[in-house]
């Protein structure tokens, strides 16, 4: 199964697509990001600008594209802090909903946590003891101690870059006052979550969002250092410079994705302030966050679809179980006449000059052609046909799944009338496909009239005179199975335009 996550953050907009493994573990093979700042003016007045929305659909409906191109099967999207405060955040669901046809889903700031857990959890090898994550997004923060079995506190606050810039730096570069103002603001916040965290004793922390990376590209490039690490006391020559610096002069500067040169300062100071109160040397950038948890929280639900993928690679016949399946079918009794059917379809194919592809369709409208018990007993083949129509079945085109339900409904009952609406709108070819495979179902299902296996085989002979006799090959009494498949000979008769005479085969 291929699937993409989409972000849909306060800064940016990231997807990442990735290929789903049997055991629910996932191998990322693209990743895409667009810093569209969908929360940058947000935050001050809790709405969502137009010029930001339309930014917004527009890139999500680009990665859309990008996904269908890669065969994935589903797009899960999320949406965090800044379309969960705005006012007019539901008109902006809304309007990606109608405009591209995607559901964003919000989550809640603690379920936020939760999933990025899931995805660092994902990309770092955690082991028995705790470790601390830091996310820094535009509009929060998540602050998560964890181990490989389970997360030990999870927090999120309302500290993210833009946030904080929009609340606490107007001037160019940040006046001292400002400067004290937003210290004072993050010691509030941070410090009862840095209280609890020590308390864990976390042996490593690793960060986890586009600002941190931009930080240690920046401190390498400035102070040399280790890739993928913040080194504390180069760090904090470069959260000097960045204090002391204009916004002109940050975008010079390598590393620095330029959206975030206006609210770098804001998102520096509080790493510095976290280094301080957590008293650590370095942190290690961590490149799994939240669009790794959504797919990974995805498929921890959908791990039984999975292992049938495995077992079952064909989508199409995945698709049949899974419906026979949610309508609690008779399995040993569909299975059986499936196989009696396709029996005979193969030793009459001389005479229906049906092919592979219509032996398939067969094949599934039989495992299918009781399921509207599901329903209820009494004109259950009806049952049968309006749940295939309306199954959702995967990998069919409209056409054959119209046949398949129309094989399933003349399992029983009277053959096609002119009143039969969804017969009737058959091309002439599926009709015929249907007249002859209805046909052999019709017997094969008679053949087990007492769904107890009674019949082990069937056997085709041309009789003289354009004569068929099914000769019926089975163990201790058969008689009802005989007299089942009797009655219901009509419509192979008629299909194949011979008389079909059906006896024991001694």
């Amino acid at each position: 199964m291929r699937l993409a996550a989409i972000d849909v953050g306060s800064n940016s907009l990231h997807m990442a697509i990735a290929q789903a493994d049997a055991d629910g573990g996932i191998t990322t093979l693209w990743r895409m990001k667009e810093m569209v700042g969908l929360g940058r003016m947000s935050f001050p007045s809790k709405r969502l600008s137009t010029a930001a929305m339309d930014a917004a659909i527009a890139t999500l409906d680009r990665f859309q594209q990008a996904a269908a191109r890669r065969d994935c099967e589903k797009v899960l999207a999320v949406a965090t802090s800044a379309v969960r405060e705005a006012e007019n955040g539901g008109d902006f669901l809304e309007r990606v909903r109608t405009e591209i046809g995607m559901t964003v889903r919000v989550v809640s700031a603690r379920e936020e946590a939760r999933l990025i857990y899931l995805g660092a959890r994902h990309g770092v090898e955690l082991k028995t003891f705790p470790n601390l994550f830091i996310d820094i997004g535009g509009g929060s923060v998540e602050f998560i101690v964890a181990d490989e079995k389970q997360p030990l506190l999870l927090e999120s606050r309302k500290l993210g870059a833009a946030r904080m810039t929009a609340q606490y730096v107007h001037s160019d570069p940040i006046t001292g006052k400002e400067l004290k103002s937003l210290i004072a603001h993050y010691d509030a916040e941070m410090g009862p979550i840095v209280e609890s965290a020590r308390k864990l004793r976390p042996r490593k922390t690793i960060g986890t969002s586009g600002t941190i990376e931009n930080l240690i590209v920046m401190t390498v490039a400035l102070y040399g250092g280790e890739p993928n690490v913040l080194v504390r006391k180069p760090f904090e020559k470069l959260v000097d410079r960045l204090i002391d610096s204009r916004s002109k002069d940050r975008a010079k500067l390598k590393g620095l994705d330029d959206q975030r040169k206006d609210q770098v300062v804001a998102g520096a100071v509080l790493v510095r302030e976290f280094f301080r109160k957590m008293d650590i040397d370095q942190i290690v950038l961590g490149r799994s966050a939240l669009r790794e948890g959504i797919l990974l929280d995805y498929l921890s639900r959908h791990l039984p679809d999975l292992e049938i993928r495995k077992t079952i690679p064909d989508e199409r016949r995945r698709s049949v179980l899974d419906l026979a399946r949610r309508c609690e079918w008779h399995q040993t009794h569909s299975e059986h006449v499936t196989r009696l059917a396709l029996s005979l379809f193969d030793q009459l194919k001389s005479i229906h000059g049906l092919g592979a592809a219509e032996r398939h369709l067969l094949e599934f409208a039989g495992l299918l052609h009781d399921i509207g018990w599901h329903i209820a007993k009494e004109k259950h083949h009806r049952h049968s046909m309006y749940l295939i129509q309306h199954g959702g079945l995967k990998g069919f085109t409209d056409e054959e799944i119209a046949i398949i339900a129309n094989v399933a409904r003349y399992h029983r009952g009277s053959p096609p009338k002119a009143e039969h609406e969804a017969y009737v709108d058959l091309s002439p070819r599926a009709k015929r496909i249907v007249r002859a495979a209805a046909g052999l179902l019709r017997v094969a299902d008679g053949l087990d009239r007492s769904h107890a296996n009674v019949v082990a085989d069937v056997r085709a002979k041309a009789r003289p005179k354009d004569g068929l006799a099914l000769l019926v090959k089975g163990r201790g009494d058969m008689e009802l199975e005989l007299w089942g498949a009797k009655r219901k000979a009509d419509m192979l008769a008629a299909a194949l335009d011979r008389d079909v005479l059906i006896e024991r085969d001694h």
